[in-house]
């Protein structure tokens, strides 16, 4: 019983002191290296190194219990090697609350409060070391959770943040940012889509061949400001474009904007149910949906 109580001790010394050391040495480090913000200042570089150094330290030499609850931190070596993954490990998972905290997805109080959080990613990793499945898998999951949601949230956040700045600059609303499902055989042309003043216009390029060897049409979608009938009528024009060339242009109007599917080849497009589609089932597209159809590939 006594040796059960010494371990219980033991262990929430362990976990207490990586949490105090956590609360007291990162928010500071913090402040020095980033201020206010997310950037970090290239001259603050120093002064972030220090900070990172002194945490390194303080896990290593200030967590007394560790010899006694992680038997490879009964050495020296052991101990720096031990110091050096929970920091790692637990400003991972910070970094991702903070992302999340930045976003307005989390809220955490005033200072104090927020000082108090900043131990937690690292409690949670040195808890990993303890032994016994339960306590590990328990442990784990929260830091994959945290890590999984900040990252999370904070992408999402930097995907609205780059939407507002897309909106400012066209007359449409977000809700008339619509997008149909590509035709079959056809995908995103990804970065070549176009959102303007007066519009939102999207390129599909297929990724399965004609029959025959035929090549197939080039297809796009757009979205224009425009009035017109608000029935479900579309109208289809063709146009001989010269040299063997047709364009096939379906028009319909829903809600005061104009909706354009066309589509451009050597041959009169085979499947226009298919374009008509597109223009019945059109809906309001997601923020990655937008982004995707604008953002050309990285290199």
């Amino acid at each position: 019983m006594k040796v059960t109580g010494k371990r219980w001790t033991h262990l929430a010394l362990y976990l207490g002191l990586v949490w105090a050391a956590g609360a007291l040495v990162v928010p500071r480090a913090y402040r020095i290296g980033f201020g206010h913000g997310l950037g970090l200042d290239v001259d603050r570089l120093p002064a972030v190194a220090i900070g990172a150094a002194a945490m390194v330290s303080v896990l290593a030499v200030g967590v007394a219990p560790v010899g006694h609850v992680v038997a490879p931190c009964r050495t020296a070596g052991g101990r720096l090697g031990w110091a050096v993954t929970v920091f790692l490990g637990g400003t991972v998972g910070l970094a991702a609350g903070v992302g999340a905290w930045h976003s307005g997805a989390l809220h955490v109080g005033g200072p104090a409060q927020r000082a108090a959080l900043c131990g937690v990613p690292y409690a949670l990793v040195a808890a990993l070391f303890i032994a016994g499945v339960t306590v590990r898998l328990i442990s784990g999951v929260a830091v994959l959770g945290v890590v999984a949601y900040g990252t999370a949230v904070t992408h999402k956040s930097q995907q609205e943040k780059e939407m507002r700045g897309l909106m400012s600059g066209t007359s449409l609303a977000r809700q008339e940012l619509l997008l149909p499902d590509p035709p079959a055989g056809y995908r995103v042309d990804e970065g070549n889509g176009d959102l303007t003043a007066d519009g939102f216009r999207v390129h599909y390029l297929p990724y399965v061949p004609g029959a025959a060897g035929v090549a197939r049409p080039d297809v796009a979608f757009a979205v224009t400001r425009g009035s017109g009938s608000h029935g479900d009528g579309i109208t289809e024009v063709t146009r001989e474009l010269g040299g063997g060339a047709v364009e096939f242009v379906l028009t319909a109007h829903r809600d005061g904007v104009r909706l354009t599917v066309t589509a451009q080849g050597t041959t009169d497009p085979a499947d226009r149910d298919e374009l008509r589609r597109m223009l019945r089932t059109a809906r309001p597209a997601s923020d990655a949906q937008v982004l995707h159809a604008l953002r050309r590939p990285a290199a």
